[in-house]
């Protein structure tokens, strides 16, 4: 038991060394040497548990996967109306995105890293970028299926359109944001959701909500 929590301090030091790395220098200009320094550990031990840097990449991925999927996961499951946990997922995604390493270096080697598919020798790398924003986008559209329900939409909203363009704006958030630390910053978050409300609520009941 003691031997496989090391291990797995070891495993993640490793992952958390890769995604700093990555998220400075992208893949290509990544050292396996270097993430192993950074790590602490020697380059047999990196090795044990990631044969390849793709394979780091896409540890890294598959954990920013996983990160993003639980933030989604608790705007889901979260109490209140439903477009306010869409609001605050949009926040917290924006956050992450500035002060998560694992996920800022995720989405970095989503736009870098092309992915292995079934036919190359090993395992299937994670999904790509694409099906990480197809994912969001349902949970979206789910979120606004149940505001609708609750009546908290103007009537006639097309809740696969106003999906679709939220999450194209997030999406062409996290583009501009680069290797910015910085973004998308909040204010960027609060404007987007500043011109979207006038389409989804009435007038009235704007003021219900934190933006």
């Amino acid at each position: 038991m003691v031997k496989q929590e090391r291990a797995g301090r070891t495993r993640q030091a490793v992952l958390l060394a890769a995604a700093e790395t990555f998220a400075r220098v992208g893949f290509e200009a990544a050292s396996l040497v270097d993430i192993s320094r950074r790590a602490g550990v020697s380059k047999g031990a990196l090795y044990f548990h990631f044969v390849s840097k793709q394979a780091l990449a896409d540890g890294v991925r598959r954990a920013a996967g996983r990160e993003i999927g639980s933030a989604a996961l608790r705007a889901l499951r979260a109490d209140g109306p439903a477009l306010q946990g869409l609001i605050d997922l949009s926040h917290e995604l924006a956050r992450m995105m500035r002060e998560d390493v694992v996920v800022r270096a995720g989405v970095r080697l989503g736009r870098q890293v092309p992915r292995r598919d079934d036919a190359q020798d090993g395992p299937p790398g994670p999904p790509g970028p694409d099906a990480t924003w197809r994912s969001l986008a349902a949970v979206v559209h789910r979120l606004l299926d149940r505001a609708a329900e609750a009546g908290e939409l103007c009537p006639g909203v097309d809740r696969r359109a106003a999906a679709e363009l939220l999450t194209a704006v997030a999406a062409g958030q996290v583009l501009l944001a680069g290797e910015e630390t910085a973004r998308p910053r909040p204010e960027a978050v609060r404007r987007v959701w500043a011109a979207a409300l006038p389409a989804l609520v009435a007038a009235g009941d704007r003021a219900g909500y934190r933006v």
